[in-house]
């Protein structure tokens, strides 16, 4: 039996959250909307977890984000979807001097899932795989954690995303 690339990626991600207890991380969940400059606007899930073990102010950041893109078609038979995944390591810039937000940069790797109809036909799905350049703002609030990002995508989407969402602890 073969056994994929993204397959033991997630075994060696899932034994190294594994390995440290979960009173060291901090885990957050929550949602967030997106507007992409070709998928224009999408919504999905979001977690993170923080990488103390590595070094402090790492932490991983994964989200799926469902697009309702308008592709500007009159063709009735077939839709434009679009679909991402983005998983992205992310790191705290400290500013001494700022208390009320945390600004941060990071990269990581996107999956696109893509069907675009042609010619009055169905499209034939696409699934592209990227890079991602990321940087943003963390609002630390009491009982909830509120962030907006700019995603520069390379291959995969290849756009430029702008997300905001909140996290709960």
């Amino acid at each position: 039996m073969r056994r994929s690339r993204w397959g033991s990626l997630a075994v060696a991600l899932g034994l190294a959250l594994g390995a440290v207890p979960l009173a060291a991380q901090s885990i957050k969940v929550g949602g967030q909307a997106s507007f992409g400059d070709d998928s224009d606007f999408g919504l999905g899930p979001r977690a993170q977890v923080t990488l103390p073990w590595i070094a402090p102010g790492l932490w991983l950041a994964g989200s799926f984000d469902y697009f309702f893109p308008d592709s500007g078609l009159t063709d009735l038979r077939g839709d434009y979807d679009y679909r991402e995944l983005n998983v992205n390591v992310l790191g705290d810039i400290s500013i001494a001097s700022v208390t009320n937000f945390t600004p941060y940069v990071g990269g990581g790797v996107n999956v696109t899932w893509q069907t675009v109809p042609s010619e009055g036909e169905e499209g034939t799905p696409e699934r592209l795989f990227g890079l991602n350049l990321v940087g943003g703002l963390r609002f630390p609030l009491v009982g909830f954690n509120p962030f907006v990002e700019a995603r520069y995508e390379l291959q995969g989407g290849e756009q430029l995303v702008i997300a905001g969402g909140i996290l709960l602890p």
